[in-house]
């Protein structure tokens, strides 16, 4: 049997085909452009409001909002050396509306150091963009009148100094272990519950020695309590032209900074990972977002998704074989344990 249909009724099904199609059409946008349009981008920092994460991910956020279309909300979520936060983003959906401002610490140092951790950050996470390095200073209480690293090692052989870290494994303790293994010098290390007490000890005097990023250390150089004596990177720091870094002294190359990016659920589609890279490598790139990080010691790094895990797996490798030669003792469970990083 068949049937037929008048012209007119033909017409009228041509156009309300046509009308569905074309509707399809006008939403049938990239993946990435219609994860951004809705809904805010949540950036996870791991450390709390007002430390070198908020000065850092600040300048980013008028970029990314800008390219991305999408507002860029902060969400601080300290805790276990970084690990409280990282498991959040972990455990997030993955559809790029949560990143996590990742550093060494959950990233490179914590898991080797912990009984048992609660991920794995090279397969539960996605890199999508480095962001800086904050090069180590070595800066010695000025009270002690120490005008470089041969003073320095030279008064280590009268008395034993005390250097403080925000806690075991943070990256200033593994910092005083490379210098303290290269120069032959012993400390008496002691770690605090994080950035801010381990502050409030220098000032109180409990403190001789710290291995720390320009960002906490800047306040003491101003105003005349800590002398710093090396930079433990490859090039001098705007903020303290006059410290010379490590190699320039005599001393091989100690190439140790406290280093930060952006990182995804692991099973983020790669078209938001990279549009997501993009926006920030550009934002990177310009005069704003460069001098901003130099203003607290750091050095823009911007790397893409392939590069950064490259790095990660790099300082992977580098601070589990340091961890093994130091003989630090594991500690926790990775999810709420006493682990520490600089703030």
């Amino acid at each position: 049997m068949t049937f037929s249909v008048s012209p007119s009724a033909a017409d009228v099904t041509r156009r309300t085909l046509l009308r569905v199609l074309a509707a399809a059409a006008a939403t049938a946008v990239l993946p990435s452009d219609r994860v951004f349009a809705n809904e805010p981008i949540r950036i996870v920092i791991a450390f709390p409001p007002g430390g070198t994460s908020t000065a850092l991910v600040k300048p980013l956020e008028q970029p990314l909002q800008a390219a991305l279309g999408a507002a860029i909300e902060r969400d601080y979520k300290p805790g276990a050396g970084g690990n409280v936060a990282a498991l959040q983003v972990v455990q997030a959906k993955p559809d790029g509306h949560t990143l996590l401002v990742g550093h060494a610490g959950p990233l490179a140092i914590n898991h080797h150091i912990l009984v048992q951790s609660a991920f794995d950050p090279q397969k539960d996470l996605a890199p999508v963009a480095m962001l800086v390095e904050f090069p180590i200073i070595i800066g010695v209480a000025s009270r002690h009148g120490v005008a470089s690293v041969k003073d320095l090692i030279a008064l280590a052989k009268t008395k034993r100094l005390i250097v403080g870290s925000s806690g075991n494994g943070s990256i200033q303790h593994l910092a005083a272990e490379v210098f303290c293994r290269e120069t032959g010098i012993e400390t008496v290390h002691i770690p605090f519950a994080g950035g801010g007490p381990l502050q409030q000890a220098f000032e109180r005097g409990a403190v001789d020695l710290m291995l720390e990023t320009g960002s906490n250390l800047v306040k003491h150089m101003r105003e005349g309590t800590l002398k710093p004596i090396a930079v433990m990177g490859r090039e001098r720091l705007p903020i303290a032209p006059d410290v010379p870094t490590v190699s320039q002294i005599g001393l091989k190359e100690l190439d140790v900074a406290a280093w930060f990016g952006l990182l995804a659920p692991s099973s983020t589609p790669k078209d938001v990972v990279q549009r997501t890279a993009q926006a920030t490598l550009d934002a990177l790139n310009t005069a704003d977002v460069r001098q901003a990080y130099e203003a607290i010691g750091g050095v823009a790094k911007p790397l893409g998704p392939e590069a950064f895990a490259n790095y990660i797996a790099t300082e992977n490798k580098r601070w589990a074989t340091l961890i093994r030669q130091a003989g630090l003792s594991p500690v926790g469970t990775g999810s709420t344990g006493t682990i520490g990083t600089p703030q």
